[in-house]
């Protein structure tokens, strides 16, 4: 293979090997045991990965389901925002939308925080979808692109004119490639500055304990869309940082569920729960 041959693959690379990039985030992993949370975990289904970003170890749960590829729903709610302060899609985090219940009106499942008018900080904290929708055709095509294949997040698919690609499956992610982001990002800030950085984790911030602090996202979906009383997927996925805002981890938990009522609180509190056991959180 000549030099100008190796130059042309090399520039394609990222296109079709999204974990290229990260494939040494794990320099040695520990399988977690199951079986010790079987009561807690009941029929839900779980895989979760966690890399401790001191010692570049990761602990495990279900490791067949690392590399399987889902819809993100609104953990996508971390990239997105990110991808609208670079764009300028959004100019700030007080960047208002009106609600318009005629362009946008309110489903069933609606909460009540989304039948108002949205600030980027607000809609990120109430996962309000329909904001996130408005954002679409502000941020042309080929910026969307352009930061899917940055990020290298999941299959980076996008399609012209879709204002819910991250919602109905034409974007899917795997939980390693959801860690593999979120090290990029806390590592060397993955393209996005600092300032942007530093208003995403305004809003993600979720709580601070013993002078770590968490920052993550939640994100949901019915596995069968027509379903709402059905099956449910869904994800928690995010970062430790100390007090000296060094990272300390990146994880994600993907989980399975009977129904949305069994992975609302269950997502959250169980991944804390493996986070603390494998030396990471706080109980």
């Amino acid at each position: 293979m000549n030099l100008k041959m190796l130059l042309a693959l090399l520039a394609v690379l990222p296109l079709f090997s999204p974990l290229l990039a990260h494939a040494d985030i794990c320099k040695t992993s520990k399988e977690i045991d199951a079986s010790g949370y079987a009561a807690e975990m009941g029929t839900n289904k779980v895989t979760f990965l966690v890399v401790d970003l001191r010692s570049n170890q990761c602990h495990v749960l279900n490791e067949k389901g690392l590399d399987k590829r889902h819809a993100p729903y609104s953990s996508f709610k971390i990239p997105h925002t990110l991808i609208a302060l670079e764009t300028g899609a959004a100019k700030s985090l007080d960047e208002a939308i009106a609600w318009n219940p005629d362009k946008r009106p309110a489903k069933d499942f609606w909460p009540s925080t989304w039948k108002k008018d949205q600030t980027l900080a607000s809609a990120f904290k109430h996962s309000a979808a329909w904001y996130y929708q408005e954002l679409v055709p502000r941020i042309p095509v080929e910026e969307y692109k352009s930061w899917l294949t940055r990020f290298h997040y999941g299959n980076q698919h996008f399609v012209r004119g879709s204002d819910g690609f991250w919602l109905n499956g034409e974007l899917k992610i795997s939980p390693r490639e959801q860690v593999n982001f979120l090290v990029c990002l806390v590592k060397g800030g993955c393209g996005v500055s600092e300032k942007n950085i530093s208003a995403l984790e305004l809003v993600a911030l979720q709580e601070t304990k013993n002078s770590l602090s968490l920052y993550a996202k939640t994100g949901a979906g019915s596995i069968d869309p027509n379903n709402n009383d059905g099956a449910f997927e869904g994800w928690y996925v995010g970062y430790i940082k100390d007090a000296k805002t060094k990272p300390v981890a990146a994880f994600g938990i993907y989980v399975e569920a009977e129904n949305f009522s069994a992975i609302k609180d269950f997502r959250r509190a169980f991944a804390l729960r493996l986070l603390a056991d494998s030396g990471l959180w706080q109980h």
